[in-house]
């Protein structure tokens, strides 16, 4: 009889400021929306590691596996997931991060799980070079490799040093969408999938939604013209050929950001980020508006370029236009002059312009549709 598949879930961190709280917020909707799923995809164990004393009375209230993390920082992604494998003597895994896939669904819960219990020395991801969603077999691979400090490069470890086979699987959006910031939780507010939990958070969120919509419905105009910068992949801009109706002009940069370590050498260099340093930021904008009917921007290239060490607290003003919680006064600079565009922007990070742009075209398809 093959060995059952288990699921671990890392949900936790630092919380700085109102807009962190909330987002915790939702991301625990995500999380006891998961935890449904997997259920109902047959894991055999859901053990949840959370920093988050009320998740973890919720959970536990449900019957789920919790443990407990102090969220002392710094905190070793690595070294914590290694000992829960060992812990419970895990044998087939999947690890998936806390708002890795809000929009899954338990089918394809049941994929993964099913290529899991077949294969032996094997690993899956849904992004083999910055992956949030890793499953493996044997569970004491983990011990052949340099402990990952970031789940990102989890996937390539287990390949690379832990020698297991790397199984492609399909790219559907519900493997492909997170949550990272305030951008990704308004693109969830105008998705139709979004969990019970999940839509509860969001609902009680009252963030203005409207530039959003904007998008959505520009992404469906053949007579619009939409604008996307940052770290868009190939697979991303095939799927946005294929299934959009307005016309793109992309702007791919920096891909590998983060995995490839070049943002904390300082190694990060924009062609977008040089423009703007050109025409300031206040004309920058407007170029936009004389070139697209709006825009899609990956600003964590912008700010790695122009060297600035923002806390999360200021990116995530800067995603919702709050200036009133914005200190940086370049940044305030740049969000002041994003929000007085002649076109809607939307700002944000890698996921914005991967799985949020997938997740913004799929909502806008099954509204024509219908």
């Amino acid at each position: 009889m093959a060995a059952e598949v288990s699921l671990i879930v890392f949900e936790g961190g630092l919380v700085g400021g109102k807009l962190e709280e909330q987002m915790q917020l939702v991301r625990r909707g995500i999380v006891l929306d998961l935890i449904a799923k997997a259920r109902g995809a047959g894991y055999g164990r859901i053990i949840v590691v959370t920093s988050y004393s009320e998740l973890e009375r919720e959970l536990q209230a449900a019957g789920v596996e919790v443990l407990l993390d102090s969220g002392e920082q710094p905190f070793h992604f690595g070294k914590h997931l290694l000992a829960v494998v060992q812990h419970y003597r895990l044998e087939k895994v999947l690890y998936m991060g806390g708002a890795a896939a809000p929009l899954i669904s338990t089918s394809e819960l049941e994929y993964i799980r099913d290529i899991l219990e077949k294969n032996e020395n094997a690993l899956l991801a849904n992004n083999y070079y910055s992956a949030d969603i890793v499953g493996f077999t044997p569970g004491d691979t983990l011990t052949k490799i340099t402990p990952p400090p970031i789940d990102n490069t989890l996937a390539m470890g287990l390949s690379s040093e832990g020698g297991l086979r790397w199984i492609p699987v399909q790219r559907t959006l519900g493997l492909n969408f997170d949550v990272d910031t305030p951008a990704d939780v308004l693109i969830l507010s105008v998705h139709p999938d979004a969990g019970p939990n999940t839509r509860a958070a969001v609902a009680e969120l009252n963030w203005e939604v409207d530039r959003y919509a904007e998008i959505k419905d520009l992404l469906m105009d053949p007579t619009g013209e939409l604008i996307i910068f940052g770290r868009v992949g190939s697979n991303l801009f095939q799927y946005l050929d294929s299934n959009t109706r307005c016309r793109l002009r992309l702007f791919s940069e920096e891909r590998g950001m983060k995995a490839l370590g070049r943002d904390a050498r300082g190694e990060v260099r924009s062609l977008m980020g040089r423009f703007i340093e050109e025409l300031g930021y206040e004309e920058f904008f407007r170029f936009l508006g004389e070139i697209a009917r709006g825009a899609v921007l990956d600003s964590r290239v912008l700010f790695e370029h122009f060297r600035w060490r923002l806390p999360a607290s200021e990116r995530f003003a800067s995603d919702l236009g709050r200036l009133d919680l914005i200190t940086h006064p370049g940044l305030r600079e740049f969000t002041q002059a994003a929000l007085a565009a002649p076109i809607p922007v939307l700002l944000g990070g890698h996921s914005l312009v991967t799985g949020g742009l997938w997740a913004l075209i799929d909502a806008g398809i099954r509204r024509v549709k219908y």
